[in-house]
């Protein structure tokens, strides 16, 4: 282990932990629209935890890619871990990563300005939101490719807990209607 330079245990640390930031922040995002929890967690708590989630997710990403940056064995370039198919390591598996990443981005960015920008701004955070779902199983065609602890034990069975815990959420958001528009007592909501 001591041979083992601290940039590469750093690397393979941040990876992992933010593909399984990730992992939570869409699992919480599945529970906030499903209200599966029912009044187990508040909306703004849930809410408020898919965003610190994601945030911490993002900065492990920067970690990650910092760390790969000033790696003695794998040296990176800037424009290698941010535009896609200019790695000369695994360039396939490095490109789902980079592309995983600025998916990401939009719904981060929308997501701190949306209230700026009224109905624009619903609009434009629903279909980054789509990207944000693609960002995870491209993440974790990165991880599965790039990764050299993917096909150990502890991490194969963490592929499979992240993922199954997202099918079932998939599930519950299929078969669980989102709840309708809350009322104040006596109001009447009407449809236009």
């Amino acid at each position: 282990m001591s041979s083992i330079p601290w940039t590469w245990v750093g690397i393979r640390a941040s990876g992992v932990t933010a593909w399984g930031l990730l992992t939570a922040v869409v699992l919480w995002g599945i529970l906030l629209r499903t209200r599966v929890l029912g009044k187990a967690a508040s909306p703004t708590r849930l809410l408020d935890l898919h965003r610190w989630l994601g945030a911490t997710a993002l900065a492990f990403l920067a970690v990650h890619m910092l760390l790969l940056l000033i790696d003695p064995f794998l040296t990176f370039t800037i424009p290698q871990i941010l535009v896609p198919g200019l790695s000369t390591f695994e360039p396939l598996s490095v490109a789902f990563g980079v592309i995983a990443f600025w998916f990401m981005i939009p719904v981060s960015v929308v997501g701190r300005l949306r209230s700026r920008m009224a109905n624009t701004g619903a609009r434009l955070f629903q279909r980054s939101h789509w990207l944000a779902y693609a960002a995870w199983p491209i993440a974790t065609a990165h991880y599965v490719l790039a990764g050299t602890d993917a096909l150990t034990e502890w991490s194969i069975g963490l592929l499979i807990a992240g993922s199954g815990l997202l099918v079932m959420g998939l599930l519950a958001r299929g078969f669980i209607p989102a709840p309708g528009p809350t009322r104040a007592a006596g109001s009447v909501v009407t449809r236009s």
